[in-house]
């Protein structure tokens, strides 16, 4: 029975809850949240699955609210055209890396992506259709090795002159779309169907982040600037007690 494994529930509730949080901040960012965490207790295929509902739960809901913008429409299908492409070949990698490593470079990828942006680079792109590309399929790549996606499109779209509301649901819808084509991929290339059970545990979990993060919104009037950096700090944090973890007890 599932409910044997309390261990297991309690930490995808907690995954779950920070991850909604997360993303209803940010826009995107609920995996940067919650695959570090499940790591310690699924492997990667399995895990995929879990998350990428939740995310496309979450964006299903914020898509109401964050209309992408109509200049960003073909991107964004052309983007998750080259992520579609790169996302199996990166499942088929991750099998081949031993757990322990994918655990800290998962970790390490959050903390440097988070780092960068909290730090305000100077560096400043023209969007192009060759970025659009090159970018989402790094973060294809990056999804299906090591369950996270993000950071590739994120730090690029975050790197160009575009507003950030226009960024945030940009970033969104793309997470969503990449979201449904890593539950097909991972299930069908070793996750199986087993996650099901656990993903009503962790889709209730999810959607009370996202209550909580928009009852803060409401309560609290927060600048762009300071959510930004609100987003990077809890992304810093929650990678750095990963990596002390993962060097104490590995």
């Amino acid at each position: 029975m599932i409910f044997e494994n309390l261990t297991a529930i309690c930490l995808i509730v907690l995954a779950a809850v920070f991850g909604g949080f997360f993303r209803r901040l940010s826009g995107f960012g609920g995996a940067l949240i919650m695959t570090p965490l499940l790591m310690w207790i699924f492997p990667i295929p399995f895990l995929i699955p879990i998350v990428m509902c939740s995310e496309v739960f979450g964006g299903v809901l914020l898509s109401r609210q964050w209309k992408l913008h109509s200049e960003d429409r073909f991107r964004l299908w052309f983007m998750l055209f080259c992520s579609a492409v790169f996302l199996p070949l990166g499942i088929w990698l991750g099998k081949y890396i031993p757990s322990a490593l994918l655990k800290i470079m998962t970790s390490a990828v959050v903390l440097f992506f988070a780092s960068y942006l909290l730090l305000q680079p100077h560096v400043r792109l023209n969007s192009s259709t060759a970025l659009d590309g090159l970018a989402s399929s790094l973060s294809g790549l990056l999804l299906g090795a090591c369950g996270i996606g993000g950071p590739p499109t994120a730090l690029y779209l975050n790197s160009t002159h575009q507003a950030f509301d226009r960024t945030r649901s940009l970033l969104s819808h793309f997470v969503s779309g990449i979201s449904l084509f890593a539950i097909v991929a991972a299930s069908l290339m070793g996750g199986g169907i087993g996650w099901l059970e656990y993903l009503m545990f962790a889709m209730p979990a999810y959607w009370l982040g996202l209550r909580l993060a928009r009852w803060v919104l409401e309560a609290h009037a927060v600048s762009d600037h300071s959510l930004k950096r609100l987003c990077l700090g809890l992304l810093i944090a929650n990678a750095a007690f990963n990596l002390v973890f993962l060097f104490i007890f590995l």
